[in-house]
């Protein structure tokens, strides 16, 4: 083999020199690439932390969604109690308005009729029966004579004894009976559907009684605490009037 002569040198030389700037070319691109993807982590971790953040950031307002969900919840079940309240307010109201009407009807007039209906209509339109009647004791307290009678025959009861029966027992003890469950053994039959029995007290003095059958259907068969204000006040205010009405009417037959 012989020498290298100049030309082969060259070509070795620009070999070597192509080499090396390929390896330099090379070294550039992965340093290149090495920034890049420094810099793709960094944009990555960048990415993560907001979605992190997002997610914080989605739960908090999750949380806070629930938060007033719950809130509206208890807002609308307090408007639920409040619209409640107002019509039980309304509604007392009007019982008060009807209480009041019938207290000055009672005693606005003398006349034993218009008595007699004002009871009637204060017990179908406030307490709610349509089934009912009304009795004075005689001048010996011995017996309870049928006044007026709704909805029920008025045959069955003319006249009861007093002390007999629940409504006669009613009399004697001053106390309004109210029915809360079965009937107790000393019932009399045409009391078997009897549901409260008021006595008319004058002077703590029972002067009559109002017998209340089968209430209404939206009644459910239920003495309210209206009701038993109601009580009370027919206790009291019907007896006096009832008996002021047939003084009236006696002294008008007698001429006075």
């Amino acid at each position: 083999m012989g020498k290298k002569g100049p030309e082969h040198g060259a070509y070795v030389d620009r070999v070597c020199e192509g080499t090396r700037r390929y390896a330099h070319d090379l070294l550039a691109e992965n340093q290149r690439l090495r920034a890049l993807v420094a810099s793709l982590e960094s944009e990555r971790q960048r990415l993560e932390a907001e979605v992190g953040s997002l997610s914080e950031e989605v739960a908090r307002t999750r949380r806070e969604q629930g938060r007033l969900q719950t809130q509206l919840r208890d807002i609308e079940q307090e408007n639920q109690r409040y619209s409640a309240q107002y019509v039980e307010v309304e509604r007392q109201n009007t019982n008060l308005a009807n209480l009041y009407v019938a207290s000055y009807r009672l005693h606005g007039t003398l006349d034993r009729d218009e008595v007699v209906t004002v009871v009637q209509e204060i017990l179908a339109n406030l307490v709610g029966s349509e089934e009912s009647a009304i009795f004075e004791a005689a001048a010996d307290g011995s017996t309870l004579a049928l006044v007026a009678a709704t909805g029920i025959d008025p045959g069955t009861c003319r006249s009861i004894a007093v002390g007999q029966g629940l409504i006669g027992r009613a009399v004697v003890s001053g106390e309004p009976w109210i029915r809360s469950a079965a009937l107790p053994a000393e019932a009399q039959p045409y009391e078997t559907e009897l549901t409260a029995c008021i006595p008319l007290l004058l002077d703590g003095r029972a002067i009559g009684a109002i017998a209340l059958f089968r209430l209404l259907p939206q009644k459910s068969g239920v003495i309210e605490a209206l009701d038993r204000e109601l009580f009370e006040l027919l206790a009291t205010h019907a007896a006096t009037a009832l008996y002021c009405s047939a003084r009236s009417r006696t002294e008008a037959g007698a001429g006075v």
